[in-house]
């Protein structure tokens, strides 16, 4: 293949690519949701490896967790954590189990309501209905040119002013959500990476239990 030629194709795959990311550019923050929401709207349940990173600023303690997310509409969170200890983090609605596989030992509790599933998950449950939880913007920094992600800001309509706020990546491609990063109102955060996303026509039951320890 001549210079010329290869030239040629490196201009056009530049400009494909630049003009992909201006038509993002050209895009509100509510258009960028609304694909999103197209993605997602006729998907009951998807499955993802994710990396999470948990940081309180005030201790300065950073923790790292890795596995598998399930999700299934409009309310199930199973976080299979594999690394750095085995345990199994279920949210249903309102409330969360935690088990820890290594000794069997678990705990439940309440989720305060305005950080339940059905409300500060919705981004990642029921992306359908995401618009009646929050508003969107994008934030000073709108793109992520090297991961091909869009970043939105969501503003809780029911959470009170500042609490928190959370920012998600969204891959600029597919729509998907490949980020989420949720700050409380001393900035700490999690951030929570999604890789291998895969869409799922259903996710057993026994995905949201916990075990009961024989």
């Amino acid at each position: 293949m001549s210079v010329k030629k290869i030239l040629v194709l490196v201009i056009a795959y530049a400009l494909t690519m630049t003009g992909h990311f201006c038509l993002a550019e050209e895009m509100t923050a509510d258009q960028v949701m609304q694909k999103v929401q197209s993605v997602y709207a006729d998907k009951c349940c998807f499955r993802a490896l994710f990396d999470q990173v948990t940081v309180n600023i005030s201790m300065d303690i950073k923790d790292t967790f890795e596995g598998v997310m399930y999700v299934r509409k409009p309310s199930f969170i199973t976080l299979d954590v594999q690394a750095p200890e085995r345990q199994k983090v279920v949210m249903r609605g309102r409330s969360y189990s935690v088990q820890f596989l290594e000794d069997q030992t678990s705990v439940t509790g309440e989720i305060p309501a305005e950080l339940n599933v059905e409300n500060f998950f919705s981004f990642f449950t029921n992306i359908g209905a995401i618009d009646k939880n929050f508003s969107f913007r994008f934030p000073q920094r709108p793109k992520d040119g090297d991961n091909g992600l869009i970043f939105l800001e969501l503003t809780s309509a029911k959470a009170a002013p500042g609490s928190y706020r959370i920012t998600l990546g969204i891959d600029s491609q597919k729509f998907t959500i490949n980020r989420a990063i949720i700050y409380d109102a001393l900035g700490n955060y999690n951030r929570f990476d999604l890789t291998d996303i895969k869409f799922l026509p259903s996710i057993p039951e026994s995905i949201f239990e916990i075990a009961t320890p024989k």
